[in-house]
């Protein structure tokens, strides 16, 4: 699995479970670092993800 980030996009390759199991970790670290008020849901964005990791 790699991870390619450039500028405002992100790039994954690897196989589909991978990416899946990939994806998933980001997500819930995108909701321990900025959740909203109870929702459980973040409301933080692709391009929000890369600006807070440059």
């Amino acid at each position: 699995m790699k991870q390619y980030t450039v500028k405002s996009s992100m790039t994954l390759v690897g196989k589909a479970w991978e990416i899946r199991h990939q994806l998933k970790l980001l997500a819930k670290a995108s909701t321990k670092t900025s959740p909203l008020s109870g929702s459980g849901k973040s409301g933080r964005t692709l391009g929000e993800y890369l600006q807070s990791t440059r």
